[in-house]
């Protein structure tokens, strides 16, 4: 099963490396894959989380027709650009998907929609999504080996 966010944001980061950058001010352990500009993100951005290759898929969306798309929500204004990120259930791509968007967040003085809960998250709140999934990872780990043993 795929699942989503989305950085909703008035500003957009120049570069991959300025992502980095932010993702680096924020002290995560993820290193995005540099070779493709940012601007053409469309599909699979392939990164590195501590010792792991991972990534996520990423785009760029029209902020008017997102925002029309999902009615229901409260965006608080009309915001000018969305990141789309989706991952599938892997843990290491739920991890990098929600660093390097918090990060993006943050660099943008954005938001985060999380699509799976239907809320807004401020960088704030998002940074303590991180820190939960980060928190929460070791028990989830041991459970899924647990059950692929039985």
């Amino acid at each position: 099963m795929a699942m989503e966010m989305f950085v909703l944001s008035d500003k957009q980061l120049s570069s991959i490396k300025d992502w980095q950058s932010a993702i680096d001010a924020e002290r995560y352990p993820l290193q995005l894959e540099d070779e493709i500009p940012i601007e053409g993100l469309k599909g699979f951005l392939p990164a590195r989380l501590r010792d792991h290759q991972t990534g996520f898929e990423c785009a760029h969306w029209p902020a008017e027709e997102f925002m029309r798309e999902v009615p229901q929500v409260n965006f608080g204004h009309d915001w000018k650009y969305v990141l789309a990120f989706r991952w599938i259930g892997d843990f290491n791509e739920l991890q990098a998907a929600w660093m390097a968007g918090t990060a993006y967040a943050s660099a943008t003085d954005g938001v985060v929609f999380d699509d799976w809960e239907g809320k807004i998250r401020t960088p704030d709140e998002a940074r303590q999504v991180v820190q939960e999934i980060q928190r929460d990872m070791p028990r989830v780990e041991a459970i899924v080996r647990e059950l692929r043993r039985s």
